[in-house]
């Protein structure tokens, strides 16, 4: 046991001599290969600094721009600095510096080589855009170092001008002259005139024609007819990719793709070649449809909301206005920001496509503040009067939608916008409107030309909305050799601030038949009431004071002795107005019906009652602007007395304002008259106690700023006597076309009618120039 002992007391020193002599050699070796330790030695002191090649920039602004100093220390990281210092100022294309030994220390000697400078701007070849336009939008400036970042900013500025104007493969390049006072800087145009598009086709459609899709691209091929210029736009290729998208979805292919487009040039760089690549997949059904989430009544009720069927073709658009009909009814519960998503979940095996409605309704919200912004003119409480919504109502989408129609029917705004942030509180949303007010006052004095009138002369104060409080008046007079007209009107559609409707007028009329002259004053009143949304009910008051004269020779005793004379009457009538605007309306609905009671017992020489109705229908057609119209009119005259009607009371028609293919008051129940003792006979048409008129118009806007439109029009009517009734086969028909002008001097209308039909004695074309609108 002891000589156990002793080997391990002498294994143990062995092992310890071992480990002392390794750590030894590590620390010997790590003392040789570690370098020792030194403080950095002190650069060399700058003796001198030289700066040459520099003409434009002086040496003392260069030296002001150095780290480096005469007497200070030199290092390789201030020169580095140095370097990066004068290339920052733009001036110097190259800068290279030198060191020598000298004095006991260095020289640095900075070579500098300028950029040129700029003596002058040129450009050759620009032949569609003017030099003046290009050096407005162009960063380079003569008399300044070129800058190779402004030159490059300069070439696709030139070029960005040129693709506005459909120039799209124009080459921009440039030359340098150099000369005493600098360089003179020359960019060469070269236009290659207007890219077309020569050809698009499709790729991978099999279950879509060529011919299909092209029709729901925006972009065009280049045709034979002028409106088809085959204009590209780059961002208009990018927004077919995504119309193309939506019209597969539209047909049930879920899984379509389409790639980029692919766009080649033709050799002589005058048309362009896009390609579309699609990969269709199938088309989808539409499967179960369900309804999940946040459910405000049943499943059921929100399904009947829901007009997609199961089994059809699934349609993207008809989904999204499933969406917002869901949208909607959640929006009308206060639910303002409730989100629905339409979910499609593709099924292979069968092609059919399971689609189910999300719903998260969120918070329900009631209107904190509304703020009304853009209504210079209008007072905030015509704007909020027409409002279907107050401060602190539940939010209600279909009552906003209803409050941006009744501001936008007022027309004196040509945009209405909502916008409806988060409140202060969580429950609560503001309402932010903004409005575009549009001019509603004119001021007119003017001259004119008209077919019937000859040369007629006008002037006239009216305003739709008088000191922004939504009242409406007129101050006009209108002299031709037909007529003089007077009128002063004033109406006030919220008199007091209530739902009273007040109107008053005044005038005075000289109006020159072909018979006689009618010399007319008087004026009217009349307050009306809201019934309901769209109808208005008003009782009013006529009174007029006629006198005719110059009667034509032979005309009949009949109208002689009963042509002088005072009409008062009370009228009660009765409108109902869905116009979206009632200055410039394009959509809607106005109809009125009135009856009228004059008799001696109201003071008046003239016994009669009078009906009169008439409708406007505006309708919206296509996409194009075009606006389809009908205007119909309904009118009877009775006698309430031995006494005939009166001829100034009686319908007449033809002209600008009813048949546009006849000459003016030559249509109605006439007689065959002599226009003296030994004279030939003439037409006298002394009108009707009953008319029908109709005219159905289309309308297109030729040019929206300049405030010109087409127009075509039908119309058909005629004035009928007391011993005759109403009968649609005695009416008489004309077509036309025309040319209307929103002028400063108000609108003017230019029209050619063609009668159907025509008679002996009838002209074949009327030509009709007034002002006015007509309906």
């Amino acid at each position: 046991m002891g000589n156990c002992g002793r080997r391990s007391s002498v294994v143990g020193r062995r092992f310890f001599e071992r480990c002392f002599a390794m750590a030894l050699s590590f620390v010997i070796a790590l003392n040789v290969s570690l370098p020792v330790y030194a403080a950095p030695a002190a650069g060399p002191r700058i003796v001198a600094i030289v700066v040459e090649g520099n003409r434009a920039v002086t040496t003392a602004a260069i030296q002001g721009r150095l780290t480096s100093k005469v007497g200070g220390t030199y290092t390789a990281e201030s020169v580095a600095a140095d370097i990066r210092a004068l290339f920052s100022r733009g001036e110097f294309a190259d800068v290279r510096v030198e060191r020598e030994t000298a004095g006991g220390g260095v020289k640095l000697i900075y070579h500098m080589v300028e950029r040129p400078t700029i003596s002058a701007i040129k450009f050759v070849g620009n032949k569609k855009i003017k030099t003046k336009e290009i050096e407005e939008k162009i960063p380079l400036r003569a008399f300044r170092p070129l800058n190779g970042e402004e030159l490059a900013k300069t070439i696709s500025e030139i070029q960005a001008l040129y693709e506005a104007k459909r120039y799209y493969l124009v080459d921009v390049d440039y030359t340098l002259t150099p000369g005493d006072n600098g360089s003179v800087l020359t960019f060469r145009i070269n236009e290659h005139g207007k890219a077309a598009i020569g050809r698009i086709q499709f790729v991978g459609n099999r279950a879509m024609s060529d011919r299909a899709l092209k029709k729901v691209l925006h972009t065009k091929e280049k045709g034979a007819f002028f409106f088809r210029k085959g204009k590209y736009q780059k961002e208009m290729i990018e927004q077919d990719v995504m119309l193309l998208t939506r019209h597969y979805l539209n047909h049930g292919y879920l899984r379509v793709h389409i790639a980029r487009p692919r766009v080649e040039i033709s050799k002589d760089k005058q048309h362009m070649f896009v390609t579309y690549t699609i990969d269709e997949g199938q088309s989808y059904r539409i499967g179960k449809i369900r309804v999940e989430g946040d459910i405000l009544t049943t499943p059921q009720e929100l399904r009947k909301m829901i007009q997609a069927k199961e089994g059809e073709t699934y349609v993207h658009e008809g989904v999204e206005k499933d969406t917002n009909q869901l949208l909607l009814f959640y929006g009308t519960m206060g639910y303002a920001f409730a989100n629905i998503q339409p979910i499609p979940t593709p099924n292979d095996a069968d092609c059919t496509a399971e689609l189910v409605f999300s719903i998260d309704k969120g918070r329900r919200v009631r209107i904190d503040q509304i703020n009304i912004t853009g209504n210079s003119t209008t007072r905030d409480k015509v704007i909020r009067r027409e409002m279907k919504v107050k401060e602190g109502d539940l939010f209600n989408r279909q009552l906003l939608e209803d409050s941006r129609t009744k501001l936008m029917q007022l027309g004196f705004f040509s945009s209405v916008e909502f916008a409806t942030p988060r409140g202060h509180r969580p429950d609560s949303v503001d309402l932010n409107i903004e409005v575009k007010e549009r001019p509603t006052g004119t001021f007119n004095i003017g001259a004119g030309f008209s077919t019937y009138e000859n040369f007629f002369f006008t002037g006239s104060v009216a305003k739709e909305n008088f000191f922004g409080r939504g009242i409406s008046g007129q101050v006009s007079a209108e002299v031709s050799k037909l007529r003089q007209q007077y009128v002063i009107s004033f109406t006030d559609p919220y008199f007091l601030d209530t739902n009273w409707v007040l109107s008053v007028s005044s005038h005075r009329t000289l109006f020159r038949y072909p018979q006689f002259d009618r010399r007319a004053y008087g004026g009217s009143f009349s307050l009306g009431h809201r019934i309901f949304e769209h109808l208005l009910v008003s009782v009013g008051y006529n009174y007029e004071n006629v006198v005719a004269s110059n009667f034509l020779f032979a005309v009949p005793a009949l109208f002689r002795t009963n042509s002088n004379g005072v009409t008062s009457g009370v009228n009660l009538q009765v409108s109902y107005d869905t116009r979206d605007n009632r200055i410039f309306p394009k959509e809607g609905v106005y109809a009125t019906v009135s009856n009228e009671f004059s008799g001696d017992k109201m003071g008046g020489n003239n016994n009669f009652y009078r009906m009169n109705a008439q409708a406007r229908l505006y309708q919206p057609i296509g996409h194009f602007g075009l606006i389809g119209k009908i205007y119909t009119k309904l009118g009877y005259i009775k006698s309430l007395s031995s006494r005939s009607i009166p001829l100034f009371e009686r319908y007449l028609m033809g002209g600008p304002n009813s048949l546009r293919g006849y000459n003016i008051w030559s249509v109605g129940p006439s007689l065959r008259l002599p226009t003296g003792a030994s004279g030939p006979d003439t037409n006298f048409v002394y009108g009707g106690t009953k008319m029908v008129q109709a005219n159905f118009e289309l309308e297109f806007p030729l040019y929206g700023p300049g405030g010109f439109k087409l127009v075509s029009f039908l119309d058909a009517g005629n004035a009928f006597a007391e011993e005759e009734n109403i009968s649609l086969k005695n009416l008489r028909y004309d077509y036309g076309f025309g040319l209307r002008w929103l002028s400063p001097l108000g609108p003017l209308r230019f029209e050619w009618g063609f009668p159907i039909s025509k008679r002996p004695g009838e002209a074949g074309v009327v030509f009709n120039f007034t002002g006015g609108d007509f309906f």
